[in-house]
């Protein structure tokens, strides 16, 4: 019997399922890795985590299934989009790879705003001129370390770069494209006017083409540091969120893909580019060639209560670590403990800034409204709850622009969380579904392999023969009730905040800097 892989290479891990061709999940796998931060605001990683990774994941996958190389026939990839890294004339890195949620490039935003305007940026690409996206970190790069872009030969996202590293050949996927602020969304090829306006070679990009498409096969070296053969194809790919849609078959209308990793996009499908003229949801290419996303590329959230695990949760790691079980299952336990609505304790999920209820690089996380008779639990549920606050932002906006939301499907590693996924449902009204494997993202990646390699005609086939339904979460009157009031209130706290938001960013971005005496 012959298979797949589907990669995940994500911000904090990356996973790898082994799929048959008819579309079974036989095994899962996955490896960590740390993201840096070195200053407030920034993010890197260096590419070699990814690739590390990417080895130990496979090597164990293969270990745990007892595979024989030769019958893994495709791989494919889904990666972390918006992160950037620049390749000299041999393929060798040559920075860290700023990474989706770094904001540094503000300044380089700027300057497109005051020459283009953001409304003919949003028209042409479908983005908003923000800093998370690729084009400004590039420009960056091109004014702050000048000797690394004039030696630079590509330009890489995540994806592109572990396809160049699996296979030596240089491609980009539309998802991923669409990401970087320099495709126009119409045609789905780099626009030279988007290019010119930031600077940019677009020599210095991959060439665009489907996800789906074969790039080539594994380079000899390569295939031995993961056990594989070199006759494993592998496939062109696409960004994660993409990926993750087609592992919970959102390929249809009516329904919405919330991704729950390091970050939370939230997807619905359109046919055509649609724009929404306030900027909150933005357009996207799908993983699938044919369709494009409404969506918002993602809030910082399961990272959130990562921080909040790593400085406040630290007795339920260390029991969890002994239990061989998960901390975040201990702190939901904790959680629960807490009413819905955390008794008026309000999260902002905005550690990294915001992409909502606005996009805002200077938005600051929050907590707002406690007091002494707030407890550990309203914490860490207040966390959860400012997520799904969050979500309820872009599914109401969805409908406001005629998406017609009906059902949300969740995955990734927050899709493990019962109390979650039920809190969103009493946030958002709708009903939560949880397909069958949480890690949509490497099994959509393993459904673009099938196609790449023929085992399987379509998408929407693969789609509609693997998708399976776990569970579900409906809302609950009450909780629904009272939600509204604390969803009021998240919103009007963040509003106030904005003023606020400027001070604490001038600041932080100063005492960075050595500006003030003890906080260099």
């Amino acid at each position: 019997m012959d298979y797949v892989i589907g990669c995940d290479v994500g911000s904090q891990s990356t996973k790898a399922v082994l799929l048959s061709y008819e579309g079974t999940v036989l095994g899962e796998a996955s490896a960590a890795y740390a993201i840096d931060y070195p200053r407030p605001v920034w993010a890197e990683q260096p590419v070699e985590r990814w690739t590390v990774a990417l080895a130990e994941a496979i090597q164990q996958l293969l270990a745990t299934t007892g595979v024989r190389p030769e019958q893994v026939r495709g791989l494919g990839l889904a990666s972390q989009v918006e992160s950037v890294v620049p390749l000299d004339a041999t393929g060798r890195p040559l920075r860290p790879a700023i990474l989706w949620m770094d904001r540094r490039a503000t300044v380089q935003c700027d300057r497109v705003r005051d020459s283009l305007g953001a409304k003919a940026v949003l028209d042409l690409t479908g983005l908003n001129l923000d800093p998370s996206h690729v084009a400004p970190k590039i420009r960056w790069v091109a004014d702050h370390q000048p000797e690394i872009y004039e030696r630079t030969a590509s330009f890489m996202q995540p994806g592109s770069y572990m396809a160049y590293h699996l296979t030596g050949e240089k491609a980009i996927d539309y998802s991923n494209a669409s990401a970087a602020l320099l495709l126009d969304i119409q045609t789905k090829n780099w626009s030279p006017a988007m290019c010119a306006q930031f600077g940019i070679d677009s020599g210095l990009l991959p060439p665009v083409r489907p996800a789906t498409e074969p790039l080539g096969r594994i380079l000899p070296r390569i295939a031995a540091s993961l056990g594989l053969a070199t006759a494993t194809q592998v496939v062109v790919g696409s960004g994660d969120e993409h990926a993750a849609c087609l592992g919970a078959g959102v390929i249809g209308p009516g329904l919405v893909a919330d991704i729950v990793g390091t970050a939370e996009p939230v997807c619905a499908v359109s046919a055509f580019p649609a724009i929404d003229a306030t900027g909150l949801i933005e357009t996207h290419c799908h993983a699938h060639p044919e369709l494009w996303l409404l969506e918002n590329p993602g809030f910082v959230s399961g990272v959130n209560y990562r921080w909040f695990r790593d400085h406040f949760g630290q007795a339920e790691a260390e029991t969890a670590a002994r239990a061989g079980i998960s901390p975040y299952a201990l702190l939901d336990v904790i959680a629960s403990q807490a009413p819905a609505g955390s008794q008026g304790l309000i999260f902002l999920p905005c550690l990294m800034g915001a992409t909502t209820p606005t996009w805002n690089e200077s938005a600051r996380g929050t907590y707002f409204g406690f007091t002494l008779a707030h407890t550990r639990a309203h914490f860490a549920r207040a966390i959860l709850e400012g997520s799904a606050y969050a979500v309820r932002d872009l599914t109401d906006r969805m409908a406001a622009i005629g998406a017609e939301p009906r059902e949300l499907r969740v995955m990734g590693g927050g899709a493990r969380s019962r109390l979650w996924n039920q809190i969103k449902a009493d946030v958002t009204g709708l009903p939560v579904a949880v397909p069958q494997t949480s890690e949509a993202t490497a099994l959509g990646a393993g459904l673009l392999a099938l196609i790449g390699i023929g085992a399987c005609a379509t998408l929407t086939e693969a789609c509609d023969a693997v998708v399976r339904i776990a569970e579900r979460f409906e809302p609950r009157p009450r909780e629904w009730a009272v939600y509204q009031e604390t969803y009021a209130l998240y919103r009007e706290v963040y509003q106030a905040l904005v003023p606020a938001f400027e001070a604490a960013a001038r600041f932080q971005s100063s005492a960075s800097q050595g500006v003030f005496a003890g906080y260099a």
